[in-house]
């Protein structure tokens, strides 16, 4: 009997050894896996500690750490998104994480709204529309995708829709600067026509207009302390105010519309504003649209700008508006101030 047991062990130990090993292997395997699915979780979580800590690079280097080892993690696909568009360089790049994130996961609301806000950036107008809608029909509470589609629907002169887009935002996000920029220039593309009487509108509602649109624009200043486009928008407050103060009967020297006067302002020169680099890697076009008053002492001020294009060109815009050189128009035989519509076109070169 005893032969028989040791016969049966020694057939049996190779195979026991070998069960042994397999389920030694399999845990070491799934270890290793958690192991791996932790740390990549760890690396996720450090790179969204350091993206809120607007560590921007850092974060993004993290995060990208994290989706070499898990690229089905779509959190932190969405997180290098958002990491990558700080920088303007990152923009495409930016675009395929956000991209990846719902493709992986396809009603990831933020993540379209990311897309939405990256496409915005590289001038992609239509596509930054429709992913902003696609957000926004997943989650309605988006502030950033509504911010989005008014600045589309604005580019596209649709300043009704745009203006709603711009109070759906504020109302979410009432300290987010930007949507307070993106009302105020809504409202001001409302004023243009009146402003040198091309439309009949009530004096009541030009000065509510001019009024909220001074309002948005001093509170965009006031959450955006350190705009990189600070001055352009203090200048335009000014005008603002000015537009408000210089309707009121009596206050000031007058300002005619090109219809009250007896000879128009002749412009003698107008140079051309630069095409920027910025917009030139943007593949920016568009139409620059300005109101200002050409002064009885020839001298172009109160600057308001009633459409204006991103990278620079705006500011291009003003400056060499503020260059131009004119006989003044007049009234009676004297030299008056009056209001003056300027457009300058740009085209991608």
């Amino acid at each position: 009997m005893r032969n028989i047991h040791q016969r049966r062990l020694a057939v049996l130990a190779p195979l026991l050894l070998g069960v042994a090993l397999c389920i030694a292997g399999a845990w070491v395997v799934s270890a290793l896996a958690q192991a791996g699915s932790a740390n990549t979780s760890d690396l996720r979580l450090r790179g969204i500690e350091l993206y809120h800590q607007k560590n921007f690079s850092e974060a993004a280097d993290v995060l990208k750490q994290a989706i070499t080892k898990d690229k089905t993690d779509a959190d932190a696909w969405y997180y290098f998104g958002l990491a990558l568009i700080a920088n303007p360089k990152g923009l495409k790049d930016a675009s395929k994480a956000f991209e990846t994130a719902v493709k992986l996961r396809p009603n990831f609301a933020a993540a379209h709204s990311g897309l939405a806000y990256a496409l915005m950036l590289r001038n992609k107008m239509n596509e930054a529309a429709r992913e902003a809608s696609l957000a926004l029909e997943i989650d309605s509470t988006i502030g950033d995708a509504y911010y989005v589609l008014g600045v589309t629907r604005l580019r596209a002169g649709a300043r009704e829709e745009a203006l709603k887009n711009a109070e759906a935002a504020i109302k979410l996000q009432p300290n987010v600067a930007a949507a307070y920029l993106l009302k105020s220039q809504a409202l001001v593309s409302f004023l243009g026509d009146a402003l040198i009487g091309e439309k009949e509108d009530s004096t009541d509602e030009r000065m509510a207009r001019n009024r909220a649109a001074a309002e948005a624009l001093a509170r965009y200043l006031e959450l955006n302390p350190n705009s990189e486009n600070k001055n352009t928008w203090t200048e335009q407050l000014e005008s603002l105010r000015f537009f408000v103060s210089s309707r009121k009967p009596g206050e000031g020297p007058p300002v005619f519309s090109g219809k009250d006067v007896t000879t128009k302002a002749r412009i003698l020169s107008k140079p051309e504003p630069q095409y920027t680099d910025e917009a030139r890697a943007k593949a920016v076009s568009g139409t620059v649209v300005l109101r200002c008053v050409f002064t009885a002492d020839g001298v172009v001020k109160h600057l308001l700008v009633v459409r204006g294009l991103p990278a620079g060109l705006t500011e291009q815009s003003i400056g060499a508006a503020r260059r131009i050189k004119f006989v003044p128009a007049t009234k009676d035989g004297r030299s008056v101030s009056t209001y003056m519509q300027l457009e300058y076109h740009f085209g991608f070169r």
